[in-house]
């Protein structure tokens, strides 16, 4: 059984949602205010408030944040478990590798096609471009 993930549907809402925890400043234009949210519930309603259409998984039972400063490295590794299930799947016959949807964007509206020879090194290449980018 495949590990459920955290489903976001508005990457851009996401995105302005992460920006204002960081800076403190609202990037989502409404009169809401948005502090770092404690617990996995208020997680949960400021997503819904800030309109990001996401689906949270109930495994989740803590949250953590996690910030630094410039002159720090911080490189954040993905759970053993989450890595080795992405495997299992692209593994399976038929798999796809699965990329967010506001990419399209990139590749003139059409489906960006990862090639069954390069479902692993794309795997690697996400994988380590998440650890190591501290913002776009």
């Amino acid at each position: 059984m495949r590990i459920e993930r955290l489903q976001i549907t508005n990457h851009e809402r996401w995105g302005r949602l992460v920006k204002t925890w960081s800076t403190g400043k609202n990037y989502l234009d409404d009169d809401n205010e948005y502090p770092v949210p404690e617990t996995v519930e208020q997680f949960k309603e400021q997503l819904a408030k800030a309109q990001v259409f996401a689906t949270v998984p109930e495994r989740f039972k803590h949250i953590q944040f996690v910030t630094s400063e410039q002159d720090t490295l911080l490189l954040k590794l993905p759970p053993k478990v989450m890595i080795e299930d992405s495997e299992a799947m692209l593994s399976e016959p038929g798999s796809t590798y699965p990329i967010p949807p506001f990419y399209k964007r990139l590749f003139n509206g059409a489906d960006p096609v990862i090639p069954e020879s390069e479902k692993f090194k794309v795997h690697a290449e996400r994988i380590g471009d998440y650890t190591i980018s501290l913002c776009a």
